[in-house]
Formats: C-alpha cells, structure tokens, sequence
C-alpha cells in the first residue's frame, strides 16, 4: 500500500517493501494508482526497496529537474535514509518504463 512522507515540507508518496539490502527507487508517477502494482514485477529480485513518487512536489521527471532541484530532491532522499538509518542502499532512477 502506497503511503505519503513528507520530507523538508515537501510531499512524497513512497512503498517500502522487503528486507535486506535496500534499493531507493525514484520514479514520476503522476498517473500512476499503485506503485506497487506498477514497479514490483520490474523490481522483483530486489531484497528490500523503497519506491519514492517525486510527482506529488516536483513538476517533471528527474531529467528536467535544474541543478538546484536536483540538490534538494537529494537532500531529501539523505533525510529519508536517516529516518530508515540505511547505512548503505542503492539508487536506480525510473525514466518511464526503463530504469538506470
């Protein structure tokens, strides 16, 4: 189930599914209903993952995000590791259907 956080006041819907070593996933899913039911096949060998929605407080995909929007999404994205205390994690990045 898809839930909402906020981070430095801004707003984000987010999945955390699984256990072990942890994988952050942030996609644009603007007209997307689940997250779960959209990125969990694509994704499924992953021992845990953390599914971060940035199109609730960011206008586009990461792509088209300037600099100063990418600092800040960033920075959100330490603040979600330090609340979880993920000491180490990866980060793949949605674009569309495809991931990097």
């Amino acid at each position: 189930m898809d839930c909402t956080i906020y981070l430095n006041d801004r707003k984000y819907r987010f999945l955390d599914i699984g256990e072990g070593k942890c994988t952050l996933v942030l996609c644009y899913s603007m007209n997307v209903e689940s997250l779960y039911q959209h990125l969990c096949k694509q994704f499924f060998g992953l021992e845990r993952m953390i599914i971060i929605d940035i199109s609730t407080c960011w206008n586009g995909e990461i792509d088209s995000l300037d600099d100063i929007q990418r600092n800040e999404l960033f920075g959100d994205i330490r603040l979600l590791a330090d609340i979880y205390w993920l000491e180490d994690y990866e980060i793949k990045i949605v674009q569309g259907l495809e991931f990097s």
